[in-house]
């Protein structure tokens, strides 16, 4: 098997891992334990790690190899800031430029939601609510927006899919992915930035609620610096199906 083929499996993985917090922030990652998890030569872990670091879910220490990037409230200020300016701009231009395939695309998967929340499969309804941000970078029809917004998502998931597991904030965020929807498929675009800009700004002011509370599940988990070995086999093996499911491991809101 080529080598840049085993590198973008090292790479599903680990992504996979950091962003469901099976790799913690600010663990340390050891290329030779992730190798022998993984069943590879430690080759391809090392590029899989150095393509996270370019997306800074991982960071390089000098003679000390990677760590999980570790969080702080500013920076996930910041974050939230940089991603609302873009999601807005996707939506405002996805109300103009949304094909009729992903006008349908994003019809099904809200409906999809409907049908969860009836039955109460909360890991599905965070990940197609998660699908519904990346769907509206790509209705914009802005390659490199659509660029940049996987990139702060992939970040964006670390946080959020803590916060939305140990909430009931999913349920709130549904009625408002229906709003940005019915105003992008009317064209109305600055109705969709609009309505992008408060269910984000919402989103951002909850976050930062709960992490300034130092007694709080998520702020414990993601401002915390732990040691972590890397997931046993039987999660590995349980990764490897989910990445036949789906190309892309998920990097919601």
């Amino acid at each position: 098997m080529p080598r840049r083929s085993l590198a973008d499996q090292a790479y599903a993985h680990l992504k996979d891992w950091v962003v469901h917090h099976r790799l913690k922030p600010g663990a340390r990652l050891r290329v030779g334990d992730l190798a022998r998890v993984l069943q590879m030569s430690p080759t391809p872990v090392r590029e899989a790690l150095s393509m996270l670091e370019k997306e800074q879910l991982v960071a390089r220490e000098p003679r000390r190899g990677f760590r999980v990037s570790a969080l702080d409230l500013e920076g996930v200020a910041d974050l939230y800031d940089l991603r609302i300016a873009l999601e807005a701009l996707a939506a405002r231009q996805a109300a103009s430029r949304i094909s009729a395939a992903d006008r349908t695309r994003l019809s099904h998967l809200l409906d999809a939601v409907e049908s969860c929340i009836d039955g109460g499969d909360k890991p599905r309804i965070l990940d197609l609510e998660q699908d519904f941000h990346l769907l509206i970078f790509e209705a914009s029809r802005n390659r490199p927006l659509a660029e940049m917004g996987r990139s702060i998502l992939g970040r964006i998931w670390m946080i959020q899919n803590v916060n939305l597991m140990t909430t009931d904030h999913l349920h709130q965020a549904h009625p408002q992915h229906v709003g940005i929807f019915q105003a992008i498929a009317a064209g109305q675009a600055r109705r969709a930035e609009l309505l992008m800009r408060r269910h984000l700004a919402f989103a951002r002011q909850f976050v930062l609620s709960r992490l300034r509370r130092k007694d709080d599940l998520l702020a414990h988990i993601l401002l915390g610096y732990e040691e972590a070995a890397p997931p046993g086999p039987g999660r590995a093996g349980r990764a490897r199906k989910a990445e036949r499911r789906r190309a892309v491991p998920r990097a919601g809101g």
